[in-house]
């Protein structure tokens, strides 16, 4: 029975057409949509309740800049004395310096608004 091929004088006409005009019926209804009343205040009752909002700036960011020229001026003094003895700046000591004018002026021109 399994290698027999499905013969089409077996199906029904009738009962094919009549399956056919069921599916397009119900394919062209459009379903009707109820939204609960209280739809709107279950789901507003379920939200996590909102943090307040702080509203006392942190300025963590201008911190962090003046941590930075502190620490850089600091290595950047410690190494001169270190060095103290030679006439020349090396690349360690130029680097810091240029870290230090480039975090002055970032600072002092977001201050300023320039």
């Amino acid at each position: 029975m399994s290698d027999e091929s499905m013969n089409s004088k077996l199906v029904n006409k009738a009962a094919d057409d009549e399956l056919d005009l069921r599916i397009l019926c119900a394919l062209e209804t459009a379903p009707s949509i109820e939204i609960p009343a209280d739809f709107a205040t279950r789901v507003a009752r379920k939200l996590p309740a909102r943090r307040p909002v702080s509203l006392t700036p942190t300025h963590y960011g201008r911190n962090a800049v003046f941590l930075g020229m502190i620490l850089t001026l600091v290595v950047l003094i410690a190494l001169t004395l270190y060095n103290g003895r030679q006439a020349t700046f090396g690349l360690a000591e130029s680097l810091l310096l240029t870290q230090f004018i480039v975090l002055t002026v970032w600072l002092s021109v977001r201050r300023y608004s320039v």
